[in-house]
């Protein structure tokens, strides 16, 4: 268990795998760093460095009633790649942990950085005439009707293996959804398109076909807007693939990467 404190002041904490091409693995909103546990062994044994860390309010990492918004989110994770000395990360983001990739390249841009995945994320989560994509297809109208379904939606549609269920439980940590709806709300009224248009890194677009949150059709619709885009459906996922399926997400991030630094 490591820590680092950002520049306000709030103690996060993260924990670094193995050595070589470092990739950083960021979980969702109300999860933590222990979700990514089916990743780690096969990624180490690819050659990645694998850094997993909890943001604020999630996890092992300081709860604090300030900085929710996901633009503070994206600047933890530039204070974290700075602290730690890394260089061209590919940065991992599932959910919330993709729209903090996002806030990132908003604020520092993307040179450097080496590729950027995200898993079952929309970059705009409102739907509106020129996007047809919603959380739960909300539109401004109908936005806090969604944040108040998110805490009492299943999100997964696979069946989860009991030895990741048993890894994820022991480091379970209770996540206040009200406390926190500020951040989730932030995120709800961001766009990140314009950001996925001026990408000049490879972009991976993952989705899952069953995703209780929105269609996975989202995945080849960014890729459309995207210069260096490509996407996978996971069948038979919901919204967290990486935990759902993870031998075929695995296979494909690896791949993927393999492409990358062959």
């Amino acid at each position: 268990m490591s820590k680092f404190k950002t520049n306000d002041g709030v103690t996060l904490d993260y924990h670094k795998y193995g050595e070589g091409q470092p990739i950083i693995l960021i979980a969702g909103y109300s999860g933590n760093q222990a979700t990514w546990v089916p990743e780690i062994d096969p990624f180490v044994a690819s050659g990645l460095q694998v850094i997993t860390y909890d943001r604020r309010n999630h996890g092992e990492s300081n709860t604090v009633d300030y900085g929710m918004r996901i633009s503070r989110h994206g600047q933890d994770l530039a204070e974290l790649i700075t602290f730690l000395g890394i260089e061209k990360p590919i940065l991992v983001g599932h959910s919330m942990g993709a729209s903090t990739i996002w806030a990132y390249e908003s604020l520092y841009g993307d040179e450097h950085l080496r590729a950027v995945i995200t898993e079952d994320q929309i970059p705009k989560m409102l739907r509106d005439d020129s996007w047809p994509f919603g959380l739960f297809k909300a539109d401004q109208h109908h936005i806090l009707e969604a944040v108040e379904a998110l805490p009492h939606t299943k999100l997964t549609r696979a069946k989860i293996s009991i030895d990741i269920k048993r890894e994820i439980g022991k480091a379970y940590h209770p996540f206040d959804f009200n406390y926190n709806e500020p951040l989730l709300i932030d995120s709800l009224m961001q766009d990140w398109r314009d950001v996925v248009r001026r990408e000049r890194v490879p972009h991976l677009f993952i989705a899952g076909s069953q995703s209780p949150l929105w269609s996975s059709d989202h995945a080849q619709a960014v890729v459309e807007m995207s210069s260096f885009g490509y996407s996978h459906i996971v069948s038979g996922a919901g919204h967290i693939p990486h935990i759902e399926v993870p031998n075929e997400f695995n296979q494909v991030v690896l791949e993927f990467i393999s492409e990358l630094i062959r």
